[in-house]
């Protein structure tokens, strides 16, 4: 008997127990991992009626026996590590030194974009905006994003770091077990005006319900008037966590009204459901918020931003950035303790209370500008917050020259487990 355990992922986390059992476990052969992949795709794929007919003997990988099933507008189905992906979706735990990277356009040289408090660069005082020079005594600029990626893909490197004022650290460091906080600062900012709460969150995780309770603790003991929330680089996670960010924002006066809706497959429509506003102990409510995001801002964070518009209304939920990554589709977490894996194809469509969400194109922002990966988060200065802040101060966004195009940005491509976990 093979045993399933099915959670929700945008990624994650209602529980329900699902089971496939072979005819006769005395005298029939155990289903192989090819077979195991079959049947649950053929099931709860979302484009299940789409699923091309491949011979599962020409495939030596079932990585990539899984890759060609999908449906080319799937970029995000994948297998897993069971152990190592229900470690990070719970508590954020994986291993590697605690930090990312990111180019700017035209620029070789990348630049730290986030820090973990668990990492060893936090300890040292290296945060966002600090450039990575060269790792094990070779220049960067001199390597390609593939020969980066293999240059870390082991267990120790050396790197050298320096800031905007030129200091230079090099640090000898060894991978470890961490934890990654998702909320990565929380802090009060005092405009001319208005106290505003300013909150960096990187991931919805099960860790993440206490984590954002105590940030909402703390801007309710401020007293802060106007929200900016900082969601650029949030792949997405648990929907219940992002029920509770969307509960916490508007200061539950949404109690128990339906905040998303769950589309499934035309075989598996007895699992459509709705999905609703929770109430918070530490709500505390804001007329609206400024959202920053870029391309990377996806899933569980779109859907904050689509299931709040219909209650807030457009003109309250203000965009700022880039465009979204455009995920308006879930998955379920099929475990399979046998094979040590796990399963997490595209099951369900996302809607809003009014079955809106089809957005594969992405959110659009109201006020469109670079990400910029060279201050440091919370910094005044730095060009997105800026827009927000000038916004609360003069009700506009500051007039922005558009900086030249260069043609070419690098970036760090990642897919399944690491574009989760979206750390080095």
């Amino acid at each position: 008997m093979i045993k399933y355990t099915r959670t929700w992922l945008l990624a994650l986390i209602i529980p329900f127990a699902f089971v496939a059992c072979n005819k006769d476990d005395n005298n029939q052969p155990k289903k192989t991992m090819v077979e195991v992949l079959d049947e649950t795709m053929a099931e709860w794929y979302l484009w299940n009626d789409k699923i091309p007919n491949l011979i599962s003997s020409d495939y030596s990988s079932p990585n990539t026996y899984f890759e060609d099933l999908l449906v080319e507008q799937d970029k995000w189905s994948f297998i897993a590590n069971l152990d190592q992906l229900m470690a990070y979706l719970t508590s954020g735990s994986y291993y590697g030194y605690g930090f990312d990277l990111k180019f700017e356009e035209g620029n070789d040289i990348p630049r730290v974009s986030l820090v973990y408090n668990e990492s060893d660069l936090y300890d040292e005082g290296i945060s966002r905006g600090w450039k990575l020079t060269e790792i094990d005594n070779q220049s960067i600029n001199t390597m390609t994003v593939d020969q980066i990626n293999t240059a870390v893909a082991g267990s120790s490197n050396t790197f050298t770091f320096e800031n905007n004022e030129g200091e230079v650290k090099t640090l000898s460091l060894t991978k470890k077990e961490m934890n990654q906080n998702s909320v990565i600062k929380r802090t009060i900012i005092h405009t001319e005006n208005e106290k505003v709460a300013y909150l960096v969150f990187d991931s919805f995780l099960s860790s993440s319900e206490e984590e954002l309770n105590e940030a909402f603790d703390y801007f309710k003991a401020e007293g802060a008037e106007e929200l900016v929330l900082d969601m650029r680089y949030n792949g997405g996670g648990s929907t219940q966590i992002a029920a509770q960010l969307a509960s916490l924002i508007s200061g539950n006066q949404y109690d128990g009204k339906v905040f998303s809706k769950y589309i499934h497959n035309d075989s598996k429509t007895s699992e459509n459901f709705s999905d609703t506003f929770t109430n918070q102990a530490s709500a505390y409510g804001f007329e609206r918020v400024f959202i920053i995001t870029t391309s990377a801002t996806a899933s569980s964070s779109e859907l904050v931003i689509n299931s709040l518009e219909p209650y807030m209304g457009a003109e309250d939920i203000i965009l700022v950035g880039e465009k979204t990554h455009g995920k308006p589709v879930g998955m379920h977490v099929f475990q399979v303790p046998e094979f040590n894996l796990a399963i997490l194809p595209i099951t369900f469509h996302l809607v809003n209370k009014d079955d809106g969400g089809y957005f594969f194109d992405g959110i659009p922002v109201d006020f469109e500008i670079e990400d910029d990966i060279t201050r440091d988060w919370g910094d005044i200065d730095e060009t997105n917050l800026k827009a927000a802040l000038d916004y609360i101060n003069n009700d506009a966004f500051p007039v922005v020259t558009a900086r030249a195009k260069k043609g070419r940005k690098r970036e760090f491509v990642r897919k399944g487990l690491d574009e989760l976990i979206s750390a080095f």
